[in-house]
This record gives structure tokens, C-alpha cells and sequence, in this order.
């Protein structure tokens, strides 16, 4: 017997204690990877949304140069002029020192800018440089970005490609990215020119080193034909054409020699260029790969020490239950023998035998809860009937206040006006007990609540209503406008001596309902906004925002998930209330809330 109870209580304990262990433990492995992964991958796109950034300012240095040497007459002829003159006069020096400062300027003010040529088609075969002012391009070390030139092209797109540059037949060549761009002086159909843009490489190689975050992660740029343009040396090891890079994935595996890599692609919107990140999974998913055995481990410990826990527990039991089922069984013993064989170490078991034996003791007390719900159940009554009573005693009184005012003053004046304002208004919540009411008791109610605050704060405000009179009949959520425009009021008017003006925009989607409200307030910061939010999200009633609370609120409770609650707002620019909710369900919901 005492077996058969141990072995039942293990099973009745251990299968319970293991189904929640096992959910809870495979969710929090499952949750934790999917995170883990998803912030792996927004890190390496985001780090390649800012390498794309920095390259597109680069690349707009391109595009300044570009306004002034393709579009600006002045300097086009004035550079034309003097790479073709065979002497240059007083003007022609004073522009070309000019222009070639500005180019030097440029130059040493940029740290990732080598050098700059500016190429127009002269029978001279010279060129304006940023180093040395207008040179020969004979004479020059660097001459194979002139191979570049076409004369009947017509391609108006910058190109890009990677070289190296000596300044001098003894120097070490200097690894750059040349950006070239055809000139076509204004309105010419094919080519004139040529600029040459020269980036130094160090300078994304060390942009490239401040955004690595992983060991061994590879980093780099290639253009639409594939070639690789600039990155760390980690890249130098990966085989381009290894990466699968028809594939359209953002994130995708690729296996390497025997070896899984992560590779993350983002595409340039403005330029043919695509940055990747390669790094081997077993390095970039080390620390999910570690957390995912900890849970593990932390699992089965928590099921080894509750199995242990509850063999314990069980036995312990067991033996009591049999020691209490021989004292029932022993029916020669009248009740004060059994209480006393009544002994155990636990006293929660002697209290169980106790009021075995002595039943009516649990009669006693149940007739004693019995009555105490009974107690509790009228005060609830008293308590909901004088909160019925008061609202109509206050409304009455109102109404009193309302005839004595008149009294005194012997015609209406702004407090009598307020009064039978207020008194409409509570006449409405009164009156209406359904949690809905038609698009046109709302209107009129919000209407009769902004009369008394133009009376109360005397502040210089415009409505602008926008709505359809055909919607006028559709039932929407009681109390839904006169909070949120409230707040537009009180809180959105700015210091300065400004009109506050509200815009209500009310259209019937058919099967829903959306209501616009937009004020051009002072708004809210971006900081402040974040904790409205996260403080209407949390399922609690006491808040400092309590108009919004409430409606989002009702509006869950009656729709359930099936609606919308927007709030978008710039500091001093304003606020914009996007609320939606269906028109269709509204009757069947207020059905259940009645």
C-alpha cells in the first residue's frame, strides 16, 4: 500500500512539474536564439547602413565638382581658355590660380581625397590638377586614368574603380578608389571632359576597423560588375565569387571549405554598389550557442532538483496517509482514543485528522462564509446604490445653482451658460448608459464640453470639423473625442501667443470608423512620447495621461485587438491622434458590456 501511494504521488507531482519545466525551458531556448540572431543581424546591417552613408558622402564630393565643371559656364570657359592658350594672360593666371586653390582646398581640407583631376578636350593634352596646378598629362607619373576618356560616350553616371598612384618614379604606389564622371559642357551629346576623383583607401579601411565588431569579420564594398572596391583585410581572404551573390536575401548561409558563414547584404539605393559582411557562424553565434546551453543545463537541473524535491515530499506523504488510514480503520475506539493516537511530526496531518473526525466543525465554519458573502453582497448593493444616487442629486443641484444664478442677475451670463452647458453634459453620461452612442450625440456633447472651456480658460483656439452628415446615425465609442481634444487645448497650446488650432477629421471607412484629430501645438519630444506610450501600454488604471488611458481602455475592452490607436508628434510642430475602430461589431460588442 504505502508503495502504491509513493509511486502514484511521484506521477501525480513529477508529470506536472515537468510539462510547464519543459515549455517554459524550449520557449526561453527558442525566444532566446531568434533574438539573439535578429540583433546579430540588425548590428551587421545597420554597420553596413553606415559604411553605405559614408561612401555616399564621398561620393558627393563627385557630384559638387560636377556643378561647377559641367554646369557653370564661367568656370568651363575660363578652364577651356587656359588649357588651351599658349600664353596665359594676367586674367588667365589669376583664374587658374583660383581654380586650382579651390581644387587644393578641397584636397588638404578632405582628409580622404588623394587628388582631383579636372580633364577638357585641348590640343594641348593638359589637365588642371590639385597638386600641381595645370600640368601635361605626358608629363605626368599617374596617366591611366586618361584611358578612361571616350569621346563618343555618353554615359552620365559616375564609375568607379580601384588603382594605385605614384606621385614620383621612386615613391611607393598609393592604393585609391578613382571615381571618374564624364563632363558634358551644358547641353553636348557625347563626352568633353573628364573628372577624376582619387579617395585614399586607408580612409574606409579605418572607417571599416571603428565599425568591426566581430574577430575575423570580414567587411567590403564591390560595384556592379563585381569587383571588389575597398575593405579590411579579413576580406582579402574570402573568395568573392564563394558568396552566392545572385542570392536576394538580405541574410543568408553559405558554406566555405568545410566552414558555415553569415553573410549580410545591403544594397545602395543611390549607387550600384552592395557592402557585404561575411563572418563564420560558429564566431558571430557564440554567445547565442553558449546561452542556449546554459538554459539547457538550467533546465535540467531545475528538473533534476524538482524530481528530487518532490520523491522527498512524496514519500513523506505517503507515509502519513497510511498511518492515517490505519487509524481509520481501527473502529474499536471511540473518538477521544482516536485523537489521541492522533501524533504526527507535521502538524498539518493532525489537523487533517482532527476534522475528519470532527466534521461539523466544517459545517459551522461554512455557514459563517456563508454569511460574511451574504454581508459583503449588501454592502456591494448600498455602496452601488448611493454611487446611482449621487450623480442624479448632483445633476439636480446643478440645476438649482442654474435658477438661482438667473435669480440674481435676471438674465443668462457666462455662469449660467456654463451650468446648463455642464448640465447637458452630465445628463449625457447619465442619460446614455450604452458604451456607444451615434456619431451626432458625440459631436454635440464634445461641442457643449469646449463651450465651457472657452468660458473657463478664455484661450484663443479653433475647431475645424470635418465629417459627413450621412455618418451622422453611425454608433462609435462613447467619450472618445472630447479627452483627446481636451488635450490638444490644455496641454498642446504653446507659450507663445499663438492660436491653437484643432483639426477633427471623422471618415467612414465602411467597415470601420477612424477619427483624426490634429492640433498645432507645441508637441512632444521624442523622449517623452516613448514613455506616453510604453505608459499606455501598461495594464494598470492609475496614470498621468488618465483621458488617453481610459479611452484606449474602453476601446480594448470592447473591440478586443480589432482597432487602432496612433499618436504621432514633432516638438513644436504638433500632434496628429490616429483612432480606429469597427462600425459593424460595434452593436454585438455592446451587447456583451451592457
Amino acid at each position: 500500500m504505502n508503495n502504491k501511494i509513493l509511486l502514484k504521488n511521484i506521477v501525480l507531482f513529477l508529470f506536472p512539474l515537468l510539462i510547464p519545466v519543459f515549455i517554459l525551458g524550449s520557449f526561453a531556448i527558442i525566444i532566446t536564439d531568434k533574438y539573439m540572431k535578429e540583433s546579430i543581424t540588425n548590428v551587421n546591417l545597420n554597420t553596413l547602413q553606415q559604411l553605405e552613408q559614408q561612401t555616399n558622402i564621398v561620393l558627393n564630393e563627385m557630384h559638387l565638382l560636377h556643378l561647377d565643371y559641367n554646369w557653370n559656364p564661367e568656370i568651363i570657359l575660363s578652364l577651356q581658355n587656359i588649357l588651351d592658350s599658349n600664353y596665359l594672360t594676367l586674367d588667365q593666371k589669376r583664374n587658374l590660380k583660383y581654380g586650382r586653390g579651390t581644387l587644393r582646398r578641397k584636397d588638404i581640407a578632405t582628409n580622404y581625397i588623394h587628388s582631383i583631376y579636372v580633364y577638357y578636350r585641348n590640343d594641348k593634352g593638359r589637365v588642371l590638377t590639385s597638386s600641381s596646378g595645370v600640368q601635361y598629362i605626358e608629363n605626368m607619373f599617374d596617366q591611366d586614368w586618361f584611358k578612361e576618356f571616350n569621346t563618343n560616350s555618353t554615359n552620365d553616371e559616375l564609375w568607379i574603380e580601384t588603382r594605385k598612384i605614384a606621385q614620383y618614379e621612386f615613391a611607393k604606389p598609393d592604393p585609391v578608389i578613382t571615381i571618374y564622371k564624364n563632363v558634358f559642357k551644358t547641353n553636348a551629346p557625347n563626352a568633353e571632359g573628364l573628372i577624376v576623383l582619387n579617395i585614399n583607401q586607408d580612409f574606409f579601411q579605418n572607417l571599416i576597423s571603428e565599425l568591426n565588431h566581430y574577430h575575423s569579420q570580414s567587411i567590403f564594398v564591390i560595384d556592379e560588375n563585381n569587383n571588389k572596391l575597398y575593405g579590411n583585410a579579413a576580406s582579402d581572404e574570402i573568395n568573392i565569387n564563394d558568396l552566392s551573390l545572385s542570392n536576394h536575401q538580405d541574410t543568408y548561409e553559405v558554406t566555405i571549405n568545410n566552414k558555415n558563414y553569415i553573410v549580410n547584404k545591403f544594397q545602395s539605393k543611390d549607387h550600384n554598389l552592395r557592402y557585404f559582411s561575411v563572418i563564420e557562424k560558429n564566431i558571430i553565434y557564440f554567445l547565442p550557442n553558449q546561452l542556449r546551453l546554459l538554459t539547457i543545463a538550467f533546465v535540467v537541473l531545475s528538473l533534476i532538483l524538482g524530481a528530487a524535491t518532490i520523491y522527498y515530499l512524496s514519500r513523506k506523504n505517503a507515509r502519513h496517509v497510511s498511518d492515517i488510514i490505519k487509524i481509520l480503520n481501527t473502529t474499536n475506539q471511540n473518538e477521544k482514543e482516536l485523537i489521541k493516537n492522533v501524533s504526527f511530526k507535521d502538524n498539518e496531518y493532525q489537523l487533517i485528522v482532527r476534522r475528519i473526525l470532527k466534521n461539523y466543525i466544517s459545517k459551522n465554519n461554512l455557514e459563517k462564509e456563508l454569511n460574511n458573502k451574504e454581508y459583503q453582497l449588501q454592502s456591494a448593493e448600498l455602496l452601488a446604490l448611493q454611487n446611482q444616487i449621487n450623480p442624479h442629486f448632483l445633476s439636480n443641484t446643478l440645476a438649482i445653482i442654474y435658477w438661482r444664478a438667473m435669480a440674481l442677475t435676471g438674465e443668462p451670463n457666462k455662469v449660467t451658460k456654463m451650468l446648463e452647458t455642464l448640465t447637458d453634459i452630465l445628463n449625457f453620461s447619465l442619460r446614455i448608459k450604452n458604451h456607444t452612442v451615434t456619431l451626432k450625440e458625440e459631436i454635440l456633447h464634445t461641442k457643449n464640453y469646449l463651450k465651457i472651456i472657452r468660458i473657463r480658460f478664455d484661450q484663443d483656439f479653433t475647431i475645424n470639423w470635418d465629417y459627413c452628415e450621412n455618418d451622422l446615425e453611425e454608433r462609435v465609442l462613447k467619450f472618445i473625442l472630447q479627452p483627446i481634444i481636451e488635450n490638444c487645448i490644455i496641454h498642446g497650446s504653446s507659450e507663445e501667443e499663438i492660436t491653437t488650432d484643432i483639426k477633427v477629421k471623422i471618415k467612414n471607412k465602411k467597415e470601420n470608423i477612424r477619427f483624426t484629430i490634429i492640433d498645432n501645438g507645441k508637441g512632444i519630444s521624442s523622449k517623452k512620447l516613448n514613455s506616453l506610450l510604453n505608459e499606455l501600454d501598461k495594464d494598470q488604471y492609475r496614470t498621468n495621461h488618465i483621458g488617453l488611458s481610459n479611452i484606449k481602455k474602453r476601446l480594448s475592452l470592447l473591440f478586443g485587438e480589432n482597432f487602432q490607436f496612433i499618436i504621432r508628434s514633432k516638438e513644436t510642430w504638433g500632434t496628429i491622434i490616429i483612432i480606429e475602430h469597427p462600425l459593424e461589431h460595434s452593436n454585438n460588442q455592446e451587447k456583451n458590456y451592457s
